[in-house]
């Protein structure tokens, strides 16, 4: 079954995953933004009011080791046939309107 989420809502499931985590490694929250490299205000932002860069995300799954979770956000599509790998050379370099 497919669930859409409004990206409110991948925010607030990706805070309380991480928050998750974070406690099960039994890491206070200075101690995990000091590992991904980011302020701690930062991460209390994250945390409290939803807001953080891409780039940030990606750095508190790195240091919480959730790597599993950063291939999924980049996975790239794999090819079952002839047909669709015929199609991809196909697709246009370059879009112009």
């Amino acid at each position: 079954m497919i669930e859409l989420n409004t990206p409110l809502e991948m925010i607030e499931k990706t805070a309380n995953l991480i928050e998750n985590v974070r406690k099960q490694q039994k890491l206070q929250q200075k101690e995990l933004a000091l590992k991904a490299d980011i302020p701690l205000p930062t991460y209390k932002q994250f945390i409290y009011h939803k807001k953080i860069s891409f780039e940030n995300i990606i750095k508190l799954f790195m240091a919480l080791r959730m790597f599993d979770n950063l291939n999924g956000l980049v996975k790239v599509q794999e090819y079952k046939t002839l047909d669709d790998i015929k199609m991809e050379e196909k697709l246009p370099k370059r879009i112009d309107k």
